[in-house]
């Protein structure tokens, strides 16, 4: 009798499951309509997986859903070779990978590492084996041979979680303590002005008390706000950015990370909720009176606006589309053991982005839901297998190419690596591009993803992209692969 393997054994399942659906082509698209007009002759949401890209011949493309790294392909190595679509690797630094989160200032990115598990000689928890912990500092003037130049290892450069941001007119790099989702109260300021690659060191103190995890500038760069799940946000007054000093703290619990409106008087926050249509959205807060540095600032709540088909919101960005307001928002994690039973309530099983219609503050609106196949309720029984965990295929960050008159979205979504959307039609977005870096064997110590050696099977793509138009490109982290810069394989216009 022939002797199967655990993988061997979940190859079978996964071919069976696949021919049970109905074979490669019934997995590979699903029923899209378009959802037509409502009463008032106004365009009606988008709710569905959207249209996909039109790859290029030549390309890698996905073998099973739209946005899928299959069992198949994982247990037999076709994950090594990646997929890619109309997007073609330009350069890479991956060094010893990366974290959640990655900001740029002119020619250069900058990204975070890991800091958990082992005590190095100085007492500083790191991840065992990294030799470049901190903040890497990458010089892209050549996309071709990106280069790091220096590591940040200043308290919250170690650990800044998803709090690592630029402000691109104040040429100032901050971020809070993160140390595994759960740091200090220290806060870090470096100046961008002199040389990009060479960050100078303004600040770096405990502001307040509450813990580090996410945060953001101001519009005008005069604010940052730090925030935590558990202990609330942090106002910090960094108008002098070597001397940083505390506006406000603890307002309100269960913000991830947040946004401004260009004037710095709203907030736009990711509430986390467990997505049961009561606690995970969107929360709008007017912070006038912190903008304007009152005394004993009042923050007071515009509106709320929670569903239920989604879980641990993530992130917010307000942009304008053709002059008219929207809020990008992205949840962070549905998948894990609750994706079973968003799937058993006919949800999808993963996080994605949604644009919302913001024009009444008072009042939001989701416009789309920038659903990839993975997340169609539909498909549970061919996603559900492929990587059974806390994160899969979910949303985590996205950015647009221009927030004053937004066309296109590039999103890091997990194990379906970076995508591109055509949001020109906000009520009717579709897929242009997208890659998904090779999964990379071998353990690297700077990624939170691979501390079980994982990256063998899939990488994870976290991070917020940047769009660099002039050259057609965009710069991104995955965990397993590093930096890396992408440029579009066709000419972008032939794509629109």
């Amino acid at each position: 009798m022939p002797k199967w393997t655990p993988n061997a054994l979940l190859v079978l399942l996964a071919m069976i499951l696949v021919a049970c659906s109905g074979g490669k082509n019934s997995v590979q698209t699903s029923s899209r309509t378009d959802p037509g007009f409502g009463p008032d002759g106004a365009p009606l949401p988008w709710e569905q997986p959207v249209p996909k890209a039109q790859c290029t011949p030549g390309d890698r493309i996905e073998t099973g859903l739209q946005g899928q790294v299959p069992m198949v392909d994982r247990v037999s190595g076709r994950s090594l070779q990646g997929y890619n679509c109309n997007l073609e690797l330009v350069g890479q630094s991956a060094g010893e990978g990366a974290s959640w989160q990655m900001a740029w200032f002119d020619s250069c990115a900058y990204y975070d590492t890991a800091k958990v598990i082992g005590i190095n000689t100085n007492g500083t928890t790191f991840r065992p084996g990294q030799t470049t912990p901190g903040v890497a500092v990458i010089d892209v003037s050549d996309p071709s041979a990106p280069a790091p130049t220096t590591q940040l290892t200043t308290t919250a450069m170690l650990d800044p979680w998803e709090s690592l941001k630029v402000h691109q007119e104040r040429k100032l790099l901050a971020a809070v303590d993160g140390a595994g989702s759960g740091g200090s109260a220290y806060f870090d300021i470096y100046d961008l002005a002199g040389d990009c690659r060479a960050p100078e060191l303004l600040s770096s103190s405990e502001v307040g008390t509450a813990s580090g995890h996410a945060g953001v500038f101001s519009a005008d760069g005069l604010t940052y706000y730090g925030s935590d799940t558990g202990t609330g946000i942090r106002a910090i007054d960094v108008s002098e950015p070597a001397q940083p000093a505390l506006v406000l703290q603890g307002f309100p619990q269960g913000t991830h990370d947040l946004s401004t409106s260009a004037d710095g008087n709203r907030l736009y926050n990711a509430v986390v909720g467990l997505g049961d249509g009561a606690t995970n959205g969107l929360a709008i807060l007017d912070v006038s009176e912190v903008q304007a540095r009152q005394a004993d600032p009042l923050v007071e709540i515009i509106s709320e606006f929670f569903w239920e088909d989604g879980a641990a919101a993530q992130h917010t960005q307000p942009i304008t589309i053709a002059g008219h307001p929207y809020l990008l928002f992205v949840d962070e994690g549905v998948s894990g053991a609750t994706a079973p039973l968003f799937c058993q309530r006919g949800l999808p099983p993963f996080a994605f982005a949604r644009l919302i219609d913001i024009a009444d503050e008072t009042s939001p609106k989701t416009v789309s839901k920038l659903m990839l196949e993975t997340h169609d309720p539909a498909h549970c029984a061919l996603t559900l297998i492929d990587e059974p965990g806390l994160f899969n295929y979910d949303s985590h960050y996205c950015t647009v190419d221009d927030v004053n008159d937004a066309k296109l979205l590039a999103c890091s979504y997990f194990a379906s690596g970076l995508r591109v959307f055509d949001i020109r039609n906000p009520y009717r977005p579709r897929e242009i591009a997208y890659y998904n870096p090779p999964a990379r064997p071998g353990y690297q110590p700077g990624s939170n993803y691979n501390s079980t050696g994982i990256c063998g099977s899939s990488d994870w793509t976290t991070a917020h992209p940047r769009f660099v138009l002039e050259r057609e490109e965009i710069w991104f982290t995955s965990q397993c692969n590093g930096f890396q810069v992408v440029r579009f394989s066709r000419p972008l216009a032939d794509l629109l």
